[in-house]
């Protein structure tokens, strides 16, 4: 008895929607932005900040750009450890207070203007936080 080939075309398509693409994904995010990889930011240079957070300095009026270079959806906004909170001096991320970026997909914030120290986290990752130091 033969297996009609719909039926084996079944499984290979619910997988596609389950598993990220197999293909080369997308270009590593360049220097002077900020990575975004699956489970964690990447900032430039590599390694800087502590150990439980990635950290950025940048002066004020300046900006930073994100950039999705991981196959995966997220949802970035202020906050630590993917709860996403009010950081009084912050600049809105998204039209909602959060941003969602999906695979490929680049995002430039408004300008940071309060020098202080802020946090921006991942709501579907919660081990995706970056500390921003805003100076004068």
């Amino acid at each position: 008895m033969s297996v009609p080939r719909f039926l084996l075309a079944v499984p290979l398509l619910a997988a596609g929607v389950v598993v990220p693409a197999v293909s080369a994904g997308p270009a590593t995010a360049p220097a002077e932005t900020i990575g975004m990889g699956h489970e964690a930011f990447a900032v430039d240079p590599a390694g800087a900040g502590s150990d439980e957070h990635p950290a950025v300095t940048i002066r004020a009026g300046s900006t930073l750009t994100f950039v999705n270079d991981s196959r995966w959806l997220h949802v970035i906004g202020p906050g630590e450890d993917g709860r996403i909170t009010s950081e009084p001096g912050a600049p809105s991320l998204g039209t909602r207070g959060a941003f969602l970026s999906e695979s490929g997909q680049t995002y430039t914030t408004a300008a940071w203007n309060t020098p202080g120290t802020y946090h921006v986290t991942c709501s579907l990752h919660p081990e995706m936080t970056v500390t921003v130091t805003v100076t004068n």
